[in-house]
């Protein structure tokens, strides 16, 4: 992104009460950050969701001295940043619940990233849970996996140092800026995560490793992969988070199985318990990741091969980014509930999705 356009959306950042879901709400129905910010209240408060409040804080509130923050911090630690409607934003990530306006990120996305795992689990593993996680990290490399995980002491660091010693690519997603590596004994590790992958983070520059970013992060970790894989985790360990958000992202969610006495497997074997898939050996992943491709793919493809003319013709005028109800009407001619008919048949087929404002995209 270019200083013109980085400005405008961190200068809507900087308001009070203008989250990520807001943000993608006035910028999916105006169009930019900067028609936002230019935008007079009465057409503001258009938008659904934004009350006269909220429209006369984007009018008063920028924090100018934020902005100005986080683009001397940008230059200085050589970051960049991805919006919600860029090309190169993760699709997987598109589609979660909540998903981050923009991320800040150091290193490299790449398309093959989209065949991902994520491997999370105790920052304190014994010796059984670092040698399962070095060989399936491995194996990964081995099959062209990407490995996501979270930077954090203990299987975190295990999986993403595994990677890089096989060569593989690897993310590493951050509960704080990226200027404030945690925990900081990483940060040589975070130096060649870049160099094999990217540092993400929806976290402003300058953001401390809080409690309480921690949650709210694994729902990046589980949005980046196809799967979560669970390596040693007590009953109330932070990767067992992940894997109830994975659930709710319809991801896969795999368990090392563990010893019966032993407290760091506790979490893991209630998960196979509770459907988790057990996992001795990389075959039973593949199984999973191939079968989960493959049907994607070729699903797809049929159902598109089978829409009728104007179905055609709709789903064509969509694209990763989002397109509003009223722009298909105004290009294809057709009138408000013929065109809401076909998008409704579109959703059905798992074709596309709605966003909130009757906002539309291609999955």
């Amino acid at each position: 992104m270019t200083c013109a356009e980085i400005i405008p959306l961190l200068k809507l950042y900087s308001i009070p009460g203008i989250g990520s879901g807001r943000m993608r709400q006035l910028i999916g129905n105006l169009g930019s950050a900067q028609t936002v910010l230019d935008a007079p209240v009465q057409k503001l408060i258009r938008v659904p969701g934004v009350d006269r409040a909220i429209a006369l804080k984007i009018k008063r509130s920028v924090d100018e001295k934020f902005v100005d923050r986080q683009l001397k911090l940008l230059q200085q630690f050589n970051i960049k940043l991805l919006t919600f409607w860029d090309d190169e934003y993760p699709e997987s990530l598109k589609r979660i619940f909540d998903p981050p306006a923009f991320i800040y990120y150091k290193g490299s996305l790449k398309p093959e990233d989209k065949l991902a795992m994520a491997i999370v689990g105790t920052r304190v593993p014994t010796q059984y849970g670092k040698i399962v996680t070095e060989q399936l990290c491995k194996e990964l490399v081995e099959n062209n996996i990407t490995v996501v995980s979270g930077l954090a002491r203990g299987i975190d660091t295990l999986a993403h140092r595994s990677v890089i010693m096989n060569r593989g690519r690897t993310l590493a997603v951050l509960g704080c800026g990226l200027d404030r590596i945690y925990p900081p004994e990483n940060k040589k590790l975070a130096e060649e995560i870049e160099g094999n992958g990217a540092l993400i983070s929806e976290y402003p520059l300058g953001t401390m490793p809080d409690a309480g970013n921690f949650p709210r992060r694994n729902r990046i970790i589980s949005g980046l992969s196809l799967g979560v894989l669970i390596i040693e985790a007590g009953m109330k360990s932070g990767a067992l988070i992940t894997a109830f958000q994975a659930l709710e992202q319809n991801r896969e969610v795999f368990a090392v199985p563990g010893p019966i006495n032993s407290g760091k497997s506790i979490g893991t074997n209630q998960l196979i318990k509770e459907g988790a898939k057990l996992v001795q050996n990389i075959s039973d992943i593949l199984k999973e990741l191939a079968g989960q491709i493959e049907s994607k793919t070729r699903k797809v493809e049929q159902r598109i091969a089978n829409l009728n003319k104007i179905e055609n013709e709709v789903y064509n005028l969509l694209s990763k980014d989002p397109v509003h109800v009223d722009r298909l009407v105004q290009y294809t001619q057709k009138s408000a509930p013929e065109i809401l008919a076909v998008l409704l048949t579109l959703e059905l087929l798992g074709l596309i999705r709605q966003l909130s404002g009757k906002m539309f995209i291609q999955i």
